[in-house]
């Protein structure tokens, strides 16, 4: 009637039942369109006294239902084992009352071992437990036992096989109680979390290590800020929300160009890194110094994912490397260079002069009477002294010029770049009289002293920084000699010209102040009809000592001290009232030229002083011809070319003077507003003796006419001179052959007299 597994399922039932008297828990399976159906047999024998055969009472109960709960709990518990197994956890399953455990493979494998080496028992799982985190797990279990927290959770390290100590994450609770809440059996996981407990470390190392007392910034590779300390806002004076969003050259100061921050970029992408000194900008604007480390953070995809700034501001350190550098190189005193940076300094001039060859004055100055000062007012006083002493030695000074104090009151002028010995001699001068005035000091009335000063010129005083020292020494000795508070230059010669040319200096801004000068004018004739057709102002010095003084002898003077300018002024301003006057009286009109300084030219707006001189004097302005040097012209050819087009604009005539000693050449003048062309005399006084000259001058005359110039010819003293120029087709001339220059009347009075 059954299947044959079912039936032998019955028959082993049967059987054990004869030889034990029961059988229970036999199970059978059915197959039915329906599906499977199971059965649980029980089997007991049954013994009849009227026959020997034996019975047995069977009963069978339909168990479908409760197999398929079991199959179902089967493939959870094999699901669940697997997941177990997959996420690396170990499990346990703790018989409290016999202190029996069940682990699994991987909590073995986590402390080194196979499952079979391990004892299952709670104790020897305490013994692997670290002494110091016992204590805390064993009081975190009672309180679970106790029911106070619901789970159990700890941290704690045990030891490996190796003898290393891990971490791991234990976490459980109570499954089974018994009626009076006694625990009876726990089950739980554990997780090493060993790495993470080492990642936790160092990211505690590093956050106290970004929050240390260097600067730290942390940004992107588009350099966007992300993070920064608290040391970087101390220093920066940006706070984190004024910094993160914005890019990290906010910092920057302007002090470093492109180039320097390509360098550091290309260094830190091509070795990870860069460190070195550089200025940055505060909040507040103030630039300061700072070391900085940049260092690029490797992602895991082997680019770059950030870079990390440290940098520690350096301010103090680079004041007190600037102070010892002071120390080394200045006086503590009066904080002037002292005699190591004086020795640099005019070795650096001596080079400078050899490759350009210029001049340079090295200036030993003494104090006079400071000993007497120092011994009756005291230290404190001729230290003061010695202060109030440099600064204003420094006020008659350039900013390219050095004073250094060598000791006591001994100091030293380095000037470079001298053109003249005479404006070295101005210095000197100017400072003796500084020095001269009464110096106020603390606590005491006015005091007076004097200084004496010996000057060397390099190269003609010596071409050694010693030779140059001991020669403005042995000046100063000499200037002494001759009753202190006065100069002395290592040469004789050089001091008495200088003395010479101050005193005519002096002289100078006297007779412009009490308008010593007179305008004399010479004709200018036309060559071939003989007829006054103009005159050049000419400036002379009516000196009530000396005399007449001609121009040759102070207007070299007037340039180097920017006298010119005044007098320039008023030798055009006086020019053109007399050409209004002798209108006014009805003399013929004539052009007046009046010659202008190549100082003038280029150091005031001479555009301006003829616009306003033309308008005070009533003069026209197309009887007015300025004469300005072929050198003064080359000068500055773009600034030249500006103020002669101004010029001609206004209706100025304009005349090149002297021409042929300068540049020699025409090929400039096509660009040149030019009206005149003055031959100099130096080519006209060997005619017709040097061929060179005639030559020269028949030249001039024939491009200046191709160029649409007329050409006058400068100091014409002979006949035969007059016949070639004449012959080669000048226009027109002056000079001695037909008048010297005169007083304004007198030539007034020659005007009048050619005009009748």
């Amino acid at each position: 009637m059954l299947p044959a597994d079912a039936a032998d399922v019955c028959l082993s039932a049967l059987q054990e039942a004869q030889q034990q008297g029961w059988s229970i828990g036999k199970q059978l399976k059915l197959t039915q369109p329906q599906g499977d159906f199971w059965f649980e047999l029980s089997v007991s024998i049954k013994h009849i006294e009227s026959t020997e055969n034996p019975h047995f009472i069977v009963l069978s109960r339909d168990i479908t239902e409760r197999k398929r709960i079991e199959e179902s709990l089967y493939i959870s518990e094999q699901r669940h084992t697997l997941i177990l197994n997959q996420s690396e956890l170990g499990t346990w399953d703790w018989d409290i009352k016999s202190g029996q455990v069940i682990f699994n493979e991987h909590w073995a494998k986590t402390r080194g071992y196979i499952l079979a080496e391990i004892t299952p028992y709670i104790n020897s799982w305490k013994q692997s437990i670290h002494p110091d985190d016992l204590p805390r797990l064993q009081a975190l279990l009672e309180e679970h036992f106790a029911n106070k927290i619901a789970f159990f959770e700890v941290e704690y390290r045990i030891q490996h096989r190796s003898g290393q100590w891990l971490w791991l994450l234990n976490r459980g609770a109570v499954c089974e109680r018994d009626a009076k809440g006694h625990p009876l059996r726990m089950v739980g996981t554990e997780m090493d979390i060993t790495e993470r407990k080492l990642a936790e470390t160092e990211l505690r190392i590093a956050a106290t290590a970004f929050e240390s007392q260097e600067g730290m910034v942390i940004t992107d590779t588009r350099n966007i800020i992300l993070r920064v300390n608290a040391a970087f806002t101390r220093v920066t004076g940006y706070t984190a929300e004024e910094s993160v969003g914005c890019k990290i050259s906010m910092l920057k100061s302007g002090r470093h160009d492109e180039a320097f921050y390509e360098a550091m970029w290309n260094t830190i992408n091509s070795t990870g890194s860069w460190q070195g000194e550089i200025w940055d900008r505060r909040k507040n604007g103030e630039i300061y110094p700072k070391w900085l480390t940049i260092t690029a953070v490797i992602g895991s995809d082997g680019e770059i994912s950030h870079y990390v700034g440290t940098h520690i501001d350096i301010s103090e350190r680079k004041a007190t490397e600037e102070y010892i550098n002071h120390l080394a190189f200045y006086d503590a005193l009066t904080q002037l260079p002292n005699r190591r940076l004086l020795q640099e300094r005019i070795k650096q001039g001596i080079n400078i002069n050899c490759r350009m060859d210029t001049q340079m004055a090295v200036l030993m100055l003494d104090l006079d009477k400071f000993k007497a000062v120092n011994d009756t007012l005291g230290h404190a006083a001729g230290d003061e002294l010695l202060q109030q002493v440099a600064r204003r030695i420094q006020c008659n000074l350039r900013q390219v010029d050095m004073v250094a104090r060598l000791g006591g009151d001994e100091f030293v002028i380095v000037l470079e770049n001298v053109g003249h010995y005479e404006y070295v001699a101005r210095i000197a001068e100017s400072i003796i009289h500084s020095l001269s005035q009464p110096f106020i000091l603390c606590q005491s009335q006015a005091v007076y002293i004097g200084v004496s000063i010996g000057i060397a010129i390099h190269p003609q005083h010596g071409d050694s920084e010693e030779t140059l020292m001991d020669n403005a020494d042995a000046a100063l000795y000499h200037a002494k000699d001759n009753g202190r508070g006065c100069f002395a230059y290592f040469s004789e010669e050089l001091t008495r010209k200088a003395r010479e040319r101050l005193a005519l200096e002096s002289r100078l801004r006297r007779a412009i102040e009490q308008q010593e000068f007179h305008i004399y004018f010479q004709p200018q004739i036309d060559i071939n009809s003989g007829l006054i057709i103009g005159a050049e102002a000419l400036v002379r010095w009516h000196d009530p000592i000396y005399g007449i003084i001609t121009p040759n002898e102070f207007i070299s003077l007037a340039e180097d001290t920017g006298l010119i300018i005044p007098l320039g002024e008023w030798i055009l301003r006086e020019t053109c009232r007399l050409g209004r006057q002798w209108l006014d009286q009805g003399l013929p009109p004539l052009m007046l030229a009046v010659n202008v300084s190549p100082y003038q030219f280029s150091r005031s707006d001479i555009n301006a002083l003829v616009t306003q001189v033309l308008r005070d004097t009533g003069f026209p302005v197309e009887y007015l011809e300025l004469e300005i040097t072929e050198s003064g012209l080359m000068e500055n050819q773009q600034h030249a070319l500006s103020i002669l087009k101004n010029l001609h604009h206004q209706g100025v005539h304009l005349a090149i003077d002297d021409f042929g000693t300068g540049y020699s050449s025409l090929a400039y003048l096509k660009y040149f507003p030019v009206d005149v062309l003055k031959i100099d005399k130096t080519f006209i006084d060997d005619i017709p003796y040097l061929e060179r000259d005639m030559v020269i001058t028949a030249t001039i005359i024939s491009m200046a006419h191709h160029l649409g110039f007329k050409v006058l010819a400068e100091g014409v003293e002979t006949v035969e001179q007059l016949a070639f120029l004449r012959e080669q087709g000048c226009d027109n001339y002056q000079g001695y052959l037909y008048s010297e220059a005169m007083p304004a009347d007198d030539f007034a009075k020659l005007l009048a007299d050619s005009s009748m």
